[in-house]
């Protein structure tokens, strides 16, 4: 009898859970960003993050450059929902990630080429 009891509870509770995710959709539950959202100007460190990384160049046949841009994209991305939810700490840090990666590519960047011009130059001579 006792286990009976739990099977029904059981049922019961599964039961209001799906009529609770089919009715709401989970809207309710999780701020989710909507059409009206994209007419908003995003922060002025969104735009200048964007701005600075679209002037940057990425090899994308070495991998450290593939997954530095992958990791941009995915940083950008997150931060402009954050902004767009009103959650300002999550995008400042998100920013920020952004920002350090970016400094690490340009850093490395022009470590390579500096390499690359010596190598040229001591091979011409």
């Amino acid at each position: 009898m006792n286990i009976l009891r739990w099977v029904v509870s059981g049922f019961v509770v599964s039961f209001f859970v799906v009529i609770v995710g089919m009715a709401s959709n989970g809207s309710t539950f999780v701020s989710q960003a909507t059409a009206d959202d994209q007419e908003r100007v995003l922060h002025p460190d969104i735009v200048k993050i964007e701005g600075t990384y679209s002037q940057v160049e990425f090899d994308l046949s070495r991998k450290s450059h593939l997954l530095r841009k992958m990791r941009m994209d995915h940083y950008i991305a997150q931060a402009k929902q954050a902004d767009l939810r009103g959650w300002d700490h999550e995008r400042d840090d998100l920013i920020e990630r952004a920002e350090n990666i970016l400094s690490h590519h340009l850093t490395q960047y022009a470590v390579s080429v500096q390499n690359d011009a010596e190598s040229y130059s001591v091979s011409s001579i």
